[in-house]
């Protein structure tokens, strides 16, 4: 089995590395919990940034863990940028874990995942709203099966993100390693059907569902924590 190997855990839009917290006890693999740039630092702090530098972020961090086997866990928007993140640490991947991602296909954006209409929509709502939605599409799209402490932790945390993030087309090479998808079949803002075409982008050689909503980390961390340490132990024989 291999010993130098740890997880690395990149979160979804709006989000941070807290969603993860239900999760670390039930873990038997070193993690690292990474977190998109300036959490929590007012809904201005990420409009000049690029998606670049969300990606900077994140291979910063691990570069720090000391790890040199990686196994990606990336959640929702967090997909585009785990994808670019194995594709810098090609040769270290071992596995790759989509938790009911964005997975577009090379060369194309975020957007492009969306179904119709909300692909031609979306563009015109972050030029004039920006990225941070109304609290009540934030609790129906992310919320609809945390309980009401859960519910107040998202909303009280969200944080505005770069337009570059959702916008920007990105190339990037599918690690040659373990890939798993792991669709959500209650997830209202990333539909299952969507979710079925991102783990086709994927190339997943395995799809495992939970009936859950968009945060599985939080509403079944337990089953969600058992499904990866499965997957990292095949990963690291």
């Amino acid at each position: 089995m291999e010993q130098n190997a740890g997880m690395v855990f990149i979160h979804g839009a709006g989000l941070g590395a807290f969603i993860w917290d239900d999760l670390k006890a039930t873990l038997n693999v070193p993690s690292l919990f990474t977190d998109f740039p300036n959490r929590n630092k007012g809904n201005r702090a990420n409009v000049k940034l690029d998606f670049d530098d969300y990606v900077r972020k994140i291979i910063s961090g691990i570069y720090h863990f000391k790890k040199e086997k990686l196994i990606i866990v990336a959640h929702s928007i967090g997909g585009i940028v785990g994808l670019k993140v194995a594709d810098h640490f090609i040769g270290r991947i071992i596995g790759f874990v989509a938790v009911g991602a964005a997975i577009p296909e090379s060369g194309k954006s975020f957007i492009s995942c969306l179904p119709f209409p909300q692909k031609i929509i979306m563009p015109l709502i972050l030029k004039v709203a920006g990225t941070k939605p109304p609290e009540s599409e934030i609790v129906k799209t992310l919320c609809n099966d945390l309980n009401a402490d859960q519910t107040r932790k998202i909303t009280e945390n969200f944080t505005s993100e770069s337009v570059s993030l959702y916008t920007r087309k990105v190339k990037y090479r599918l690690p040659e390693a373990e890939r798993m998808y792991v669709q959500l079949g209650n997830d209202t803002g990333f539909p299952p059907a969507v979710q079925k075409q991102m783990a086709k982008n994927l190339e997943a050689g395995e799809t495992v569902s939970l009936e859950t909503g968009h945060l599985p980390m939080m509403s079944n961390p337990v089953k969600l924590a058992e499904i990866l340490n499965d997957f990292s132990q095949r990963c690291m024989k």
